[in-house]
């Protein structure tokens, strides 16, 4: 079985460019980030129908880099980590 790591490592000083940069690429971070969403959240009642009838999981490994992502992004935008996430998981 494979798991999901993600290591945040909080910061004690942070840069007050950083602060303002944080606002605007946060706000395009989470509108890529809400679309990915909504598409593991469709592949997700995919994923339940295919481990129902054919014991098998289908995307498990996006739905997982998804999550990941999620993390970052809120670790970033609630000031825990000066770590910028990718845009893209």
């Amino acid at each position: 079985m494979e798991s999901v790591k993600v290591e945040i490592t909080p910061g004690a000083t942070v840069s007050r460019l950083e602060v303002i940069i944080r606002i605007f690429y946060g706000f395009v971070v989470l509108v890529i980030l809400c679309i990915y969403i909504f598409v593991a959240e469709i592949l997700t009642v995919i994923n339940f129908f295919t481990c129902l009838i054919l014991a098998k999981r289908v995307g498990a490994g996006f739905v997982a880099g998804v999550i990941a992502q999620v993390a970052r992004v809120y670790s970033y935008l609630l000031f825990v980590t000066d770590e910028r996430p990718p845009l893209v998981p």
